[in-house]
């Protein structure tokens, strides 16, 4: 991609050489040609590549890092949690999983049991540490580390009914899998499909990349610099005559105060 964008700016340089022969009032079709041919190449040979530029960077940054990536995923209820955290365990490069948070959705809860729920909740399973409900139909569950969240659930749904008359119709677990960084890739790749939904990766190397996409330019600013630079090329090609002359000058000026 980047040999054919120095392609481009060697046709542009190649047309300003001719501007002695077809005249200074083409001027400005130099000047315009070398800015639409290095927007063209920007376009559609530099900012492929630029887009690809987090990715090489991550790639470098996991190859000279022995640091660990947390990859955060839901699996939903329906499913065999249990299992799936299993196999999920088993991949190459997987160091720890721990399932956390769980998302509950309910039938309706009315504002009278809100604060009775949030309040008693850890009575239903000695696994749950609090209970939030954000919405009504929809509740934040802290259980501890390494407890088995199918059986919350089900210990949870047996109580709230028996409570409230409340009843859950469906729970998203949230496991943290925490694993090798150079090993980020092929573990997403060989995650269960169907069974668990990947919604952040998250370390030290993620938050480099997003400082990294802070940092550098926008795409279309780098396009517009290679219309400028285009232009630049065209400038040089026109007048590289008196440049060459103008540097021969400065190298003889040189010459002459060494003699001195």
């Amino acid at each position: 991609m980047i040999i054919l964008f120095l392609l481009l700016l060697a046709f542009v340089f190649s047309t300003a050489l001719l501007t002695p022969l077809i005249g200074k009032k083409n001027f400005l079709f130099v000047i315009g040609l070398g800015f639409v041919v290095g927007l063209i190449g920007g376009a559609f040979f530099v900012a492929p590549i630029y887009d690809d530029f987090p990715d090489m960077a991550r790639y470098l940054y996991i190859s000279t890092s022995g640091q660990q990536e947390i990859i955060t995923l839901n699996i939903s209820t329906d499913s065999d949690v249990n299992q799936a955290i299993a196999n999920v365990k088993k991949i190459q490069g997987v160091q720890s999983v721990e399932s956390g948070e769980i998302t509950v959705k309910t039938t309706s809860i009315s504002s009278s049991w809100k604060n009775s729920i949030e309040s008693r909740i850890t009575t239903a399973n000695s696994n749950i540490t609090s209970g939030k409900i954000i919405s009504s139909d929809t509740m934040l569950v802290q259980i501890k580390p390494g407890s088995n969240p199918t059986d919350v659930i089900k210990k949870l749904k047996h109580w709230m009914i028996l409570v409230s008359g409340i009843d859950i119709r469906f729970a998203i677990v949230q496991v943290k899998v925490v694993v090798d960084a150079s090993r980020v890739d092929e573990v997403v790749n060989e995650l269960p499909q169907g069974e668990v939904v990947v919604t952040e990766i998250s370390g030290p190397i993620e938050k480099e990349i997003q400082t990294l996409k802070n940092t550098i330019p926008s795409k279309n600013n780098v396009i517009l610099f290679c219309g400028f630079l285009g232009v630049i090329v065209g400038l040089v090609g026109m007048f590289i005559d008196s440049i060459i002359r103008g540097l021969k000058g400065i190298m003889d000026k040189l010459r002459k105060k060494d003699d001195d």
